[in-house]
């Protein structure tokens, strides 16, 4: 049988089970739905880590892997090229700014690049 199908029947199965004997208690309705819902999703949590880890496997291996065009490698290669001349150029050493004495940039992240950028756009 397939996982997914038997993890689903038993949170099900845990449920009921619990709204049952909080009904035999003598809960009115909602509150036993309410608290068997709370009840069934703690007791699955802790009972059922091996089928949740197959559910979740399953549903991995289905996913497919998103295919490479070439703009995301020339983005890829870009990004690449401008990281390796920032380590670079930062041998010479860096001002607060993040630019080295050079004048390059040697930011270490996409997001300063191109806050550097902007800022050396501005004056």
């Amino acid at each position: 049988m397939k996982a997914w199908l038997v993890y689903t029947l038993a949170r099900l199965g845990i449920f009921a089970a619990a709204l049952a004997v909080l009904l035999v208690i003598g809960l009115r309705w909602y509150w036993a739905a309410i608290g068997a819902a709370l009840i069934g999703l703690l007791v699955s949590y802790i009972a059922l880590p091996g089928l949740r880890g197959q559910v979740t496997s399953t549903i991995a291996s289905r996913r497919g892997r998103p295919e490479r065009d070439a703009d995301s490698d020339f983005e890829d290669d870009f990004v690449d090229a401008a990281d390796t001349e920032a380590a670079g150029s930062g041998a010479a050493g860096s001002d607060a700014a993040g630019t080295d004495v050079a004048g390059t940039d040697a930011a270490r992240s996409d997001a300063d690049r191109h806050r550097a950028r902007r800022e050396r756009d501005e004056e």
